[in-house]
């Protein structure tokens, strides 16, 4: 028996009672109420919901309670042939919607994943076999037996009364395929038992429906049925990502006026919530609870990104992923609008859609990456030193994601944005990195020149992908304090001791360098002091901390060394 957790809280009426929370037996579940019952249920995931749902004495009522998309992703997981208790209790309109998501690729129903619930279908009672036949959408019906089989001949086309009573009712069929053929033919048979004008009247569809004609009707009835429980055709669910400028957001112009249900007489999806991952402010306000309307608009939202993105739907570990990107856009729009307030947030939650709330986030996102990307495809783009180069690459994302190096030098992967202190710190580098940019291209008396056109015959590096902006500077800030102009002209290999005894003492270097260097950098422009330190501080790592017998310029960064 599965492990039944009951819930430390229970509604009774507009009132929230709270109770100790602990295991229960399956008597106890079942002493529940209905909706009690269901509401755990409701909080399960994978195989223990379905567990759950087993024990329950009334597991038909609760079957058709659950919407069917939440009904459809747990059979997946499961893989339909492993659930036959479940598929002898869904509807029909459950197993419609089991076929709308899962048997189409683009605008064509797709045979092959469509014999699979054929098959499933097949192997349950004859009764619920024969009622979901005649209860489905009948041009679909029609559509899925010419995917496996063509009529080549009616009753009215053969004078053999023998050929009459064939088991296909007296009709001739060629089946495309062996493995399609034995199950269509089964399903066909009961059919003709059962109600042979019916199934007389589906074949002679088969026979005589154009198919490109009623794939397209039957697509468009299916983008309806979709389209209820919040699945737009592909472009519209683009709209999920379009930009709302920040700076000129007012939460006044995005009240909600209500979410409606995306089917009746079922509870409002679960599994969204159940899947719930979030963290910071979100995971705050979604501990206190939340409506039948927000579980209905969250799996509206996430239909939609899922659309969007071309996400699977039965993919669990795919809709966990989607699940927790709507998590982290919305937590971002909420930190943004509330200072952190939870109070606020909350309000904010129940106020704005949850749509507005993800473009919002989004949004955030995109500002960083309409500042990194002229930075990216700027001149000085080739010779960007590491940690920036990542950020901008992280920012370059269709997607933009946080660079984990911000937070830790020794870390070198990115990660999507959840937390708007992410976004301030991507910020303040991006703001460093246009510091850079004004000090070599508006403040240094030189130039740059493109990698290709750079000489470093007899120097090291000789590669220029090997040269970042703090090698150019570094190496223009050893000339001058050599006695030479301020360029990244190579230096001499041999001069290599004097610079050290003039910058390092005790394998440290000068505090009067540094301090001096960072003052003549802010005096150029506000912010390049930081980069100065970024710069000094690989000097004294990498070259301070060198014996002036041990200095070899292939193992020295932030200097461009003529070899002798």
């Amino acid at each position: 028996m599965t492990k039944i957790d009951l819930p430390p809280e229970k509604k009774v009426g507009h009132l929230t009672l709270l109770r100790e929370p602990r295991s229960i037996t399956a008597k106890e579940f079942n002493a529940l109420s209905p909706s009690e019952r269901l509401d755990i249920v409701r909080r399960a995931r994978g195989r223990q919901k379905y567990e759950l749902l087993l024990e329950a004495s009334d597991v038909r009522r609760l079957v058709r309670r659950l919407p069917s998309q939440e009904l459809f992703m747990l059979i997946k997981e499961l893989g339909p042939e492993n659930v036959p208790e479940l598929m002898e209790l869904v509807t029909t309109e459950q197993f419609t919607t089991f076929l709308d998501l899962d048997c189409w690729r683009d605008q064509l129903l797709e045979g092959s994943a469509a014999l699979q619930w054929l098959q499933v279908l097949a192997e349950g009672e004859e009764d619920r076999v024969f009622a979901t036949l005649r209860e489905i959408d009948q041009e679909l019906l029609v559509l899925l037996l010419k995917k496996f089989l063509s009529v080549t001949r009616s009753p009215a086309d053969v004078d053999d009364d023998e050929a009459r009573s064939g088991a296909a009712g007296g009709y001739e069929v060629e089946y495309l395929d062996a493995e399609g053929g034995k199950i269509v033919n089964y399903l066909l048979e009961l059919l003709f038992r059962r109600d042979e004008a019916f199934a007389a009247q589906l074949l002679e569809a088969v026979r005589w429906e154009q198919e490109s004609l009623l794939e397209e009707e039957v697509y468009r009835l299916r983008t309806g049925r979709l389209q209820d429980r919040g699945f737009p055709d592909p472009f519209e669910a683009l709209g999920v990502y379009a930009f709302i400028d920040p700076a000129g957001f007012d939460p006044a112009g995005y009240r909600k006026s209500g979410v409606l249900p995306g089917e009746e007489g079922v509870e409002a999806p679960g599994f969204a919530l159940a899947a719930a991952r979030p963290r910071n402010l979100l995971a705050e306000i979604l501990a206190g609870g939340v409506s039948s309307g927000f579980c209905w608009e969250l799996t509206y939202l996430l239909n939609k990104v899922m659309v969007a993105d071309r996400t699977d739907v039965g993919d669990v570990q795919q809709v966990q992923e989607q699940t927790d990107e709507v998590y982290r856009y919305v937590n971002l729009a909420l930190e943004h609008l509330s200072g952190g307030d939870l109070q606020k947030a909350t309000g904010l939650l129940e106020e704005i859609y949850l749509e507005v709330l993800f473009r919002l986030g989004f949004s955030l996102t995109l500002e960083l990456q309409r500042r990194a990307t002229p930075l990216a495809k700027g001149a000085l783009a080739p010779y960007l030193d590491g940690p920036f180069r990542a950020l901008l690459d992280g920012l370059s994302r269709r997607k933009p994601r946080f660079f984990e190096g911000l937070e830790q030098e020794d870390r070198g992967g990115e990660r999507p944005f959840s937390s708007l202190s992410e976004l301030r710190l991507s910020g303040e580098w991006l703001g460093r990195l246009e510091v850079q940019a004004a000090l070599f291209q508006e403040h240094f008396p030189f130039q740059l020149s493109a990698p290709a056109e750079l000489r470093l015959e007899g120097c090291f590096p000789d590669d220029p992908e090997d040269l970042a902006l703090s090698d150019f500077f570094l190496t223009a800030l050893a000339n001058r304090v050599l006695g030479r102009p301020f360029l990244p002209e190579p230096i001499p290999q041999a001069q290599l001791p004097e610079l050290h005894a003039r910058i390092c003492a005790e394998g440290q270097l000068h505090q009067a360098l540094r301090s001096e260097t960072v003052h003549w950098l802010e005096s150029l422009a506000p912010g390049a002091g930081a980069f100065g330190d970024y710069c000094l501080g690989l000097w004294e790592q990498e070259f301070c901390a060198q014996p002036v017998e041990d200095l070899d310029p292939r193992y020295l960064s932030g200097l461009i060394v003529r070899m002798d």
